[in-house]
């Protein structure tokens, strides 16, 4: 049975919570005369001054003026474009935390394959050491039972040469 993605489930459910929080910063932004003063129009007026100033160097009239927006408009397009900001930001805040995530993943993944790998290399090391220790305990042996059988073959000569110099019993 596959996992629940419940990592993506959360995300889009934060997605939309952020939704509404922008909408409250633009609705924000129009009643709060600070905020309106000192961060939306300002942005509003760089943003409209960029806007006009690419698009004309693009038509051509780079030396063109750029005439500043009414309060109504900027509040507008500043609240507008601080909500649009705040819904990429976060959006990009996701991706990067959704990558940073993905690569770990990943890292402890191959750690995990490289540890495996250590382990069995070192499993593999271990039994080529016990098979080299077999090998000269099996030489060791077989010296031992070639050395027996000689002193059995000379027992043998040696029984058989005692019988010889027994009378005969008959």
């Amino acid at each position: 049975m596959p996992a629940l993605p419940l990592g993506k489930l959360a995300i889009l459910a934060v997605k939309q919570i952020a939704k509404p929080i922008a909408k409250g910063l633009k609705n924000g932004a129009k009643n709060n005369d600070t905020f309106k003063n000192y961060i939306i129009m300002p942005v509003a007026q760089g943003v409209h001054w960029i806007d006009v100033k690419v698009k004309t160097t693009l038509m051509g009239a780079s030396n063109a003026n750029v005439y500043k927006l009414n309060e109504k408009l900027a509040v507008e397009y500043g609240s507008e474009f601080i909500s649009e900001f705040f819904l990429y930001a976060f959006g990009t805040a996701i991706v990067l935390f959704e990558y940073n995530r993905s690569s770990q993943k990943d890292a402890k993944k191959e750690q995990k394959i490289r540890e495996n790998t250590e382990k069995m290399e070192n499993e593999i090391r271990k039994l080529q050491n016990d098979s080299l220790e077999s090998v000269f305990i099996i030489e060791e042996q077989g010296a031992e039972i070639r050395s027996l059988q000689r002193q059995l073959g000379s027992l043998h000569t040696e029984v058989e040469s005692l019988k010889e110099r027994l009378p005969d019993p008959t």
